[in-house]
Formats: C-alpha cells, sequence, structure tokens
C-alpha cells in the first residue's frame, strides 16, 4: 500500500519534523502566554538562543567530549566484552542454562545503585561512570549474542561440514552472518543503556559532563541553559545512533558480498 493509498500523501521524515515543529510551536505560545511557569517550561525560541550562545563561545566542547567518549569507551567495552560471553554460553549449553536467571535478573536490576561501593574503589572521575554504563550495556549484549547463536538452524552447519569449512573460517562464513541481525540489536540496546548509564552517573556523581551540566543549571534554576543541554544531549545520541547503524549497514553489506 503507497502513501497515496493510505491517504497520507507526505514521507515519515517530513512528518516527524512538521510534529516536532508544530509541538514546538505550541510550547513557544504556551509558555509565551504564562500559562506555564518560566521556572518549569522556557520557549524553544529562548533555548534555541542560549544553544547558540553556548555552542559559539565552546563552552559545551568539554563536557560534550567527556560525556562523548565515555559513552564511547563504554559501548566498546560491552560489546568486546558481551559477544565472546555470549558465544561461550552457547558452546556451553549446561553453563548458559545454568546461569540465564542470573542474567534475565541482572538485565532489570538498576546497576546504579552499586555507584557508591564504584566511588569508594575508584573515586571520583570518569573510570565508576564507564564501568555503570558498560555494565548496563553489557548484559543486553550477552542475551542478544547468547539468542542469535542459538537461532542459528543446525542445516547451516551441516552444510558447512560438507564443504570443510570449520573452526574460525566457519565462524566468519556462517554463524556470524546468520547471527548478525539479532546481535546488532543487541548492539542498539547497549548504546542506548550505556548512554543513559553515563548520562545518570554524570547526573548524580559528575563534575564533567552533559548530564553534570543538566544537574549543575537546575539546581541553578538556569532552566534555558539547562534545555540548551538537553537539545545537546539527544542530538548527541542521534549522531552515535546514526554512526552505529551506518557501521552495522556497511558490515551487513559486506556480509552479503562475501
Amino acid at each position: 500500500m503507497n502513501r497515496q493509498m493510505a491517504g497520507w500523501p507526505l514521507r515519515p521524515g517530513l512528518t516527524m519534523t512538521l510534529l516536532v515543529a508544530a509541538f514546538l510551536a505550541l510550547v513557544e505560545v504556551i509558555t509565551r502566554l504564562g500559562l506555564v511557569p518560566a521556572i518549569i517550561v522556557s520557549p524553544p525560541s529562548r533555548v534555541a538562543q542560549v544553544l547558540w550562545e553556548i555552542v559559539v563561545s565552546g563552552k559545551v566542547l568539554p563536557d560534550f567530549w567527556r560525556t562523548a567518549w565515555e559513552v564511547v569507551i563504554s559501548v566498546v567495552l560491552a560489546i568486546v566484552a558481551g559477544v565472546p560471553i555470549g558465544f561461550g554460553l552457547w558452546r556451553a549449553p549446561l553453563l548458559g542454562r545454568a546461569l540465564e536467571p542470573y542474567f534475565v535478573g541482572a538485565y532489570a536490576m538498576p546497576l546504579v545503585l552499586f555507584y557508591p561501593f564504584l566511588l569508594v574503589m575508584f573515586g571520583l572521575g570518569a573510570v565508576p561512570i564507564i564501568v555503570i554504563a558498560a555494565a548496563m550495556g553489557l548484559i543486553p549484549v550477552i542475551l542478544n549474542s547468547w539468542a542469535a547463536f542459538r537461532g542459528v538452524p543446525d542445516i547451516y552447519f551441516k552444510v558447512s561440514a560438507s564443504f570443510r569449512c570449520t573452526g574460525a573460517r566457519r565462524f566468519w562464513r556462517v554463524i556470524f552472518p546468520a547471527s548478525a541481525p539479532m546481535i546488532f540489536a543487541g548492539f542498539k540496546l547497549c548504546l542506548i543503556y550505556s548512554f543513559v548509564g553515563v548520562i545518570v552517573m554524570e547526573f548524580m556523581v559528575g563534575n564533567v559532563g552533559l548530564g553534570f551540566r543538566v544537574a549543575y543549571d537546575y539546581d541553578g534554576f538556569k532552566i534555558d541553559e539547562m534545555y540548551a543541554y538537553v537539545v545537546i544531549i539527544i542530538a548527541l545520541a542521534a549522531v552515535i545512533t546514526g554512526v552505529l547503524m551506518k557501521v552495522e549497514g556497511r558490515i551487513r553489506g559486506e556480509i552479503g558480498n562475501g
């Protein structure tokens, strides 16, 4: 069913842009009329002005880069550790069945509760933030990778054995391509959880970073600047997600061409 048959002539991207613009216009009108106190919501035009000022002045750069590399390191650590663990649980089914309830329970556990222990061990700084964020992203990578490897059809192994494709060659030519979609789904969840972990930890115990800036401006009643940093956080999340999707598309293309 095409767009004309569905009765909606606009493309999804344009539709989303119009909805966001209409929402911002509504917020602008509500705040300008004083229907919502300025201490709660700032006019989007004022937020845009403050955002421009902190970007042009370079004030945002130290906090932006701190949050960005904390997120990247957390995601990389979670992926580098999570995929081999998922593969190991698949290769040792008895161990996987024994540990599965614990992994599922850890998935639902708010790991930020352990930050006092990490502060005692590592002190203030980036290390406890990265540890918490990486741990939050590790669980979905393990569970998705494990499920992905378990979902590879048995016929694939029989065909690869008939062609004497074994060991590392079988993994890269058969197992990984078959399990890649679910593995990358785990990577996306890892990005979400790690990003949230970084922002929350910066908000709670950070002394630099975008999350710290949001908390600092909130405590100082700098509502305009607080929302400007929220916009920057959203933009950073969109950029990192876009990069991950580009990498996924490229790897899938190479797998398909291989």
